[in-house]
């Protein structure tokens, strides 16, 4: 469904221009970065404006330490349409829409009794700790990067930018455990929890880093 919705935004836009900016060059490459490992495809419209989709998957699960406990992150495939509009022959800004397949979600087993909320809980009455992060499934983005993704042979690319979150939400929820997450006191204690990490974090979770690299081939 996301693919679908990301082809049919790049079909809109081009068909909205005139007939002598219709894609001219054609432009391949495979990324890395914070969208992901993927690929992407732009269109060349005119000696400017680009039009580029693509998508990216983490084929890895990162873990990190938080407060003594070993997360483990699992990260949605990221799919992305917009315009590069071209200030000079490399450089150029752009902006679009990231689409996400589903929100990033992390879990932890826990080894140790471990504060959550005001009160204090053992890993067989918690089992696994498992979190969202809940956002809008479509939210737009801006960026600026280096190198033309349509230029004739082989080339690199970077991009710079941020996708807008908007306003999400921290979801904590246990499994397994002993005591059922939706009765007190386990059910407010990760709602406390849930509520002091959103505090922590404060804007950090309105904006989604982009930062890629790629290699990319131009059909003139």
């Amino acid at each position: 469904m996301l693919k679908k919705s990301v082809l049919v935004v790049a079909l809109a836009v081009a068909a909205t221009l005139p007939d002598d900016a219709r894609a001219q060059a054609v432009g391949i490459g495979g990324r890395v970065g914070t969208l992901g490992l993927g690929g992407e495809v732009a269109l060349g419209l005119g000696e400017r404006v680009v039009v580029r989709g693509g998508m990216g998957l983490t084929p890895i699960e990162p873990s990190l330490t938080l407060s003594g406990i070993d997360v483990t992150f699992e990260l949605p495939t990221l799919y992305n349409v917009g315009v590069d509009v071209y200030l000079n022959g490399a450089m150029r800004i752009g902006g679009g829409l990231l689409f996400k397949s589903d929100d990033p979600s992390f879990s932890a087993v826990l080894t140790d009794s471990t504060d959550v909320g005001s009160d204090r809980f053992s890993p067989q009455q918690i089992g696994t700790l498992v979190g969202v992060l809940a956002s809008d499934g479509t939210v737009p983005y801006v960026l600026i990067g280096f190198g033309r993704h349509t230029t004739p042979g082989i080339g690199l690319f970077v991009d710079f930018g941020v996708a807008l979150m908007g306003e999400p939400n921290v979801q904590l929820s246990a499994e397994g455990g002993t005591l059922s997450d939706d009765a007190v006191p386990l059910r407010t204690a990760l709602d406390q929890e849930a509520a002091q990490f959103e505090d922590d974090a404060g804007s950090y979770l309105k904006f989604w880093p982009i930062l890629s690299l790629g290699l990319g081939v131009g059909i003139g």
